[in-house]
């Protein structure tokens, strides 16, 4: 499956925006940028499924997830805590297209 990477930055985008409490506006100018990261590493699974097991696109996925809370946490007042649950709710919101897409339950 070809991922159209601006397409899911814009579904995880808009899953941000529908976050509670505010969190988005605080986070925004940071998140969407390492959104875009993690959208490049999804389709970059996806391009080469047949060269991973599901454990080394757990672990290639994961690390971008994690380098992704590190930035926003750094470059915010926002805890580690809540800016990971932020992440795995917006990734939560498009779990179904980056299984689909990978070919793996990554998600």
């Amino acid at each position: 499956m070809q991922v159209d990477v601006n397409g899911l930055v814009d579904r995880m985008t808009a899953a941000g925006r529908g976050l509670a409490g505010g969190i988005w506006a605080e986070m925004e100018s940071y998140a969407v940028p390492e959104l875009k990261k993690i959208a490049i590493q999804v389709e970059a699974i996806a391009e080469n499924h047949a060269q991973y097991t599901l454990r080394g696109a757990e672990i290639l996925f994961d690390m971008q997830i994690s380098a992704a809370v590190s930035v926003i946490v750094a470059m915010t007042s926002m805890t580690l805590v809540l800016v990971q649950n932020a992440i795995n709710a917006i990734v939560d919101a498009v779990k179904d297209f980056i299984n689909a897409a990978t070919g793996f339950a990554l998600v």
